[in-house]
């Protein structure tokens, strides 16, 4: 995996925390940094994902129930509306 450098700002406090969290499981800043921003990356794509399937549910609770396709997806699939 190609990596790039970016420069993160953050309290002197956390960064504390960090630095004492990665010596005590033998890791280094970076790779707890970088687990800890793909977990939170996985996490808000989740959460919009579940935004995107409730607007979808509520949509489809307006539009109320739809006629059941299966007759006419058996009258295409039977010829009597293909083209030859």
């Amino acid at each position: 995996m190609e990596r790039e450098q970016f420069t993160v700002r953050a309290p002197k406090e956390l960064v504390e925390l960090v630095r004492e969290e990665a010596a005590a499981y033998g890791d280094s800043i970076n790779e707890l940094v970088v687990s800890a921003i793909q977990k939170e990356v996985s996490v808000r794509r989740q959460l919009r994902l579940l935004g995107q399937i409730e607007k979808e549910r509520a949509a489809m609770a307006e539009r109320g129930l739809q006629p059941d396709s299966t007759p006419l997806v058996r009258q295409v699939r039977m010829g009597s509306d293909r083209h030859k």
